[in-house]
Order: C-alpha cells, then sequence, then structure tokens
C-alpha cells in the first residue's frame, strides 16, 4: 500500500518498499535504475542521490514496471492473446521489474504504481474494431497504471482483410474492418506517448467488387468481381478473393496490404467482352479510406471501417499526454 502522508514508520517503509536483512537503512531505498528509456526512483519522489530521510518516504508508491521494451518485434497475432495483456503477463511474473529489487513482485497491486513500458513494436492481431494489439488488462483497485510509449515504441492495429468479388449473379463481400492499438480496460489510466512513439490504427480492407451478366439470343454470360485489396497494418489484411464465373469470367484476386500501403483491389472478370464484373476497391492506409468495391449488375461491397488508435471499455477513462504520434480515434468504447 501507498506510505502514509501523515505519521510514517519503519514498518509503512518496509511493507511498500521492501527490507534489507529485516531492517530499513533509508541509504538502500536511494535507488535509481533504467528499465527502456525510463530512469526510475523505488518510488516517484524519493531522493535518487544525497540526503534522504523518512519525510521523503511520506505518500509514496512502490514503482513496477511490466516489460514491453527488451527483446524483438511481437504480436498478438502470432505471439498470443496472454503476452499482449499486460495484467496476464504481470501474473505470469513474464518480464516484470520491481525497482530497488528489494522485495517480490506484489501480488495485489492496490497503492503501488504499475508502468507498462513499451520501447520496441507491437502488432495487434485481425479481426474486428474492438481488438487491441495490446491490452492493459484490468488491476486491483487503487493501482496508479501508466502506461509509458518511449521514442522507440510503436503499437499497431491490425489490417482488415479485403471482400470477396462477387460470384455468378452475387454482390460482392464488405471488407473487413481494421484492429485497434492500445486497449484501455483499467480506469484512470495514465498514457503517455515520448517524442518519437507511435499509436496506430489498423485500416479497414477493400470491399469486392459486384459480378456482372449479360444476354442476348439464347447466351448467358456471367463475370464474377474483383477482390478487394487488404489493409495497411500489423498484421496487414490479405487480398480478398476474385469472385467465380463459369467459362473463365472470374475477377482476380485482391493484393495484400503492408504495414504502410494498402493492398490495391483485383480487376474486375469479363466473359467474351460482352459481361463484365466490377472492380474490388483499394484497401485503406493512414490519410485514404478503405474503398468500396464497384458496381456492375450486381453491387459492390463496402469498404471496412479503420480501427481505433486507443479503445476503451465500458464506463473506463484515462488520461493522454502524447509527445508523440497517435493515429485514429482515441475515444471508442469496446475492448477484446
Amino acid at each position: 500500500m501507498t506510505t502514509p502522508s501523515g505519521q510514517i514508520s519503519a514498518q509503512d517503509i518496509k511493507n511498500e518498499f521492501g527490507e534489507v536483512s529485516g531492517t530499513v537503512p533509508l541509504g538502500s531505498y536511494r535507488v535509481s535504475q533504467t528499465k527502456g528509456e525510463l530512469t526510475l526512483a523505488i518510488g516517484d519522489g524519493v531522493p535518487t542521490s544525497g540526503a534522504i530521510s523518512y519525510d521523503n518516504m511520506r505518500n509514496k508508491k512502490l514503482n513496477i514496471v511490466v516489460d514491453y521494451y527488451s527483446g524483438g518485434t511481437i504480436s498478438r497475432q502470432d505471439n498470443g492473446d496472454g503476452l499482449l495483456n499486460a495484467k496476464t503477463k504481470y501474473n505470469d511474473n513474464n518480464g516484470v521489474h520491481v525497482i530497488g529489487g528489494l522485495r517480490s513482485k506484489p501480488s495485489n497491486t492496490s497503492g503501488h504504481r504499475v508502468r507498462i513500458h513499451v520501447n520496441k513494436t507491437l502488432g495487434g492481431k485481425k479481426g474486428n474494431k474492438n481488438i487491441c494489439a495490446l491490452r492493459t488488462g484490468s488491476w486491483n483497485s487503487n493501482t496508479s497504471l501508466i502506461v509509458d510509449v518511449g521514442g522507440e515504441g510503436k503499437i499497431y492495429g491490425g489490417g482488415g482483410d479485403g471482400g470477396e468479388g462477387g460470384n455468378t449473379l452475387d454482390a460482392g463481400n464488405a471488407g473487413e474492418d481494421g484492429a485497434s492499438a492500445l486497449g484501455i480496460d483499467y480506469q484512470g489510466t495514465t498514457v503517455n506517448v515520448a517524442s518519437g512513439g507511435l499509436i496506430r490504427c489498423g485500416f479497414g480492407g477493400g470491399g469486392g467488387g459486384g459480378s456482372g451478366e449479360q444476354n442476348d439470343k439464347g447466351e448467358d454470360r456471367r463475370a464474377g468481381g474483383g477482390g478487394g485489396g487488404g489493409g495497411a497494418g500489423f498484421p496487414a489484411g490479405e487480398g480478398g478473393h476474385g469472385g467465380t464465373a463459369a467459362g473463365g469470367g472470374g475477377g482476380e484476386n485482391g493484393s495484400d496490404g503492408s504495414l504502410n500501403g494498402a493492398g490495391e483491389g483485383g480487376e474486375r472478370g469479363s466473359r467474351a467482352d460482352q459481361a463484365f464484373g466490377a472492380d474490388g476497391g483499394d484497401g485503406g492506409s493512414q490519410g485514404e479510406g478503405a474503398n468500396d468495391g464497384g458496381n456492375a449488375q450486381r453491387a459492390g461491397g463496402e469498404g471496412g471501417e479503420q480501427g481505433s488508435a486507443i479503445r476503451k471499455g465500458s464506463g473506463v477513462s484515462f488520461t493522454l499526454n502524447n509527445s508523440g504520434t497517435v493515429t485514429g480515434n482515441t475515444n471508442q468504447t469496446g475492448v477484446s
């Protein structure tokens, strides 16, 4: 628990920050440790050099860091939901650092300060706008929770897949929505984005083109629509399949998106230069929404919407201090 703001005892200090062989020598709490881009005292406001007294230990919280800064790039798609949920990672004792090293990780974080420090690239998972690359998870009440995105930290939402082109006599299918980057599950979280840091939504997939047909003199010619292009993100959206039609009139597949680029919609199918489907829509990327698929005799599918930079759980509010780049909405509700 946070140390008292008034009268304070050695036991209060021991309970919060730990001990040295059962004793509380104040010089042992004069700590400065660097974790990623953060250089921290054992508790914010505790001196790291010079004189230290009991007065300096009043109303202080132990600093704990959850490590999303060491090692290489990871993504929720490839590395699993648990690793990209900070509370699950904390519970698994997977990259948790207690500043000062004088006590073990608290099982209950109430009264302590937990910093989720991101200083490498984190990718997301495709599916829908609610899916977030990194989730804070739910913490014990009265935890002071901070997400610190460092200058080399990047959190990306997944791109949406392109819609399938219309098959014979079918409309084109809608592109998938982009996914989101950061999900805030805990009330009162503070998010700090340093200069150079980035939180970016995933972008939607393009809609599939509609199918076409042409009839004359007993001939019934049909053509499929092109597949939609994949949206930009990490992971990027895949291009949609072209629509099928008998007699070689199928549409082309859309192309895959990339981290920063949208996939192009596939070209329309044609049959005997008489029946024509419609082209698939291009996927979305930064500054450019996903396009709808084109219309032929059947309508094209709608382009997918972009995800959010930051989403929040129902009833949750947070504070954003941004000195970096945050691309996408930051006020949408729904986290998964």
